[in-house]
């Protein structure tokens, strides 16, 4: 995603963090922008809650400085504090009363809030036909859209999601997923969320920014942040009906690693740098040897799972 005319919504800068004698974050800055979905990954004892936490006011920082839709956080706290929504941890609800109700007492807390805005809203989450019903009936998908929808309620700039689709089942981590970009594509809202699931963010992000002991290691788009990482070689798998013949048909091509898989298999390994013209010398050889070749399929690419643990590992920057 191209973020040339958009406008920074989020903007962290060398921000610093100690818990007791413990520093938990060292020097950390990146931006967010409106209609951007920006994920936050990092492992257990990052440093990566304690910064959301200063985000959404939970924390104070040490120094450094951030600001919220040109607010700073520390100077304009009230009116910063306003253009945020978030969920940090499972949103909390009176289960005796109903969606409805439920919003209804925010709105009336925050105040400005009509009944137009809350049926606006809960259109965007989809619960138009439950959001009447007790949330004690609620399944755990449906509790995390109310809160989406309570969070987004007072039209903020920022919104900040913690670990989102926790215990959420396919269906329901799918729903909420589209209903993250959708927040973030259509409604020009800045969307920070974080998670572990790196399948998820992989679909759900425009960018992402690893962070490890503190220091925040790289922020790229996903795509990006994927190829940065990515292997100079690439590997195919070879369906053939005499594995041993293909073999030996390839064994004369050099820069061409051949090793034997299952049954009627071959897996080549090849440098990605002439990877077209080396595959096409693989069919070729094969085929003048006289072996069937059914399939010749590419081996999955590097995901976004593989560049976080090879980051989280060695605490190596990419790009």
């Amino acid at each position: 995603m191209n973020m040339e005319g958009k406008h920074p919504v989020l903007q962290i800068s060398h921000l610093y963090k100690t818990l007791g004698k413990r520093r938990i974050l060292q020097d950390v800055s990146f931006e967010t922008y409106s209609g951007e979905v920006f994920g936050f990954l990092g492992p257990n004892g990052a440093g990566k809650t304690t910064t959301i936490k200063i985000v959404v006011g939970l924390l104070m920082l040490d120094e450094g400085e951030i600001s919220i839709d040109g607010f700073d956080l520390r100077r304009q706290f009230e009116k910063a504090m306003a253009l945020v929504g978030g969920i940090v941890e499972n949103p909390e609800f009176y289960p005796y009363l109903s969606g409805h109700d439920n919003l209804k007492i925010y709105a009336d807390a925050h105040g400005g809030i009509g009944e137009e805005r809350i049926a606006e809203v809960v259109r965007m989450v989809g619960l138009e036909n439950r959001i009447k019903e007790k949330v004690g009936r609620y399944s755990l998908g449906m509790r995390q859209r109310l809160g989406v929808a309570q969070a987004i309620l007072h039209r903020p700039r920022l919104l900040v999601l913690d670990e989102p689709t926790n215990g959420l089942d396919p269906a329901g981590t799918k729903t909420l997923r589209d209903l993250i970009r959708k927040l973030a594509h259509e409604e020009g809202i800045s969307v920070l969320v974080s998670s572990h699931l790196m399948s998820e963010m992989e679909m759900m992000c425009d960018r992402v920014g690893i962070i490890t002991d503190g220091i925040l290691r790289a922020v790229k788009p996903i795509d990006q942040m994927i190829a940065a990482a990515s292997p100079d070689h690439a590997v195919y798998l070879l369906r053939v009906d005499n594995a041993e013949a293909a073999e030996a048909a390839l064994a004369g091509l050099e820069q061409v690693a051949v090793k034997r898989g299952e049954p009627g298999e071959l897996e080549i390994t090849l440098p990605a740098a002439n990877e077209e013209e080396l595959l096409a010398a693989v069919n070729r050889a094969v085929f003048e040897k006289g072996v069937r070749l059914y399939t010749v399929t590419k081996k999955e690419h590097r995901r976004l799972e593989d560049v976080f643990i090879e980051m989280t590992k060695g605490g190596d920057q990419i790009g």
